[in-house]
């Protein structure tokens, strides 16, 4: 509830909530130690 409060909408909390999942699985694979554009593209660079 208080993630919705904040960022006002359900899309924005699914987005917020899908940022954070991507961000966890790039970590957990090491794609941010992959110097290609794909895994830049994934890993947010």
């Amino acid at each position: 509830e208080l993630i919705s409060e904040l960022l006002g909408s359900d899309e924005a909390v699914r987005q917020w909530f899908g940022a954070g999942m991507l961000e966890n699985v790039t970590l957990a694979l090491g794609l941010t130690d992959i110097d290609e554009p794909w895994a830049r593209t994934l890993s947010g660079d």
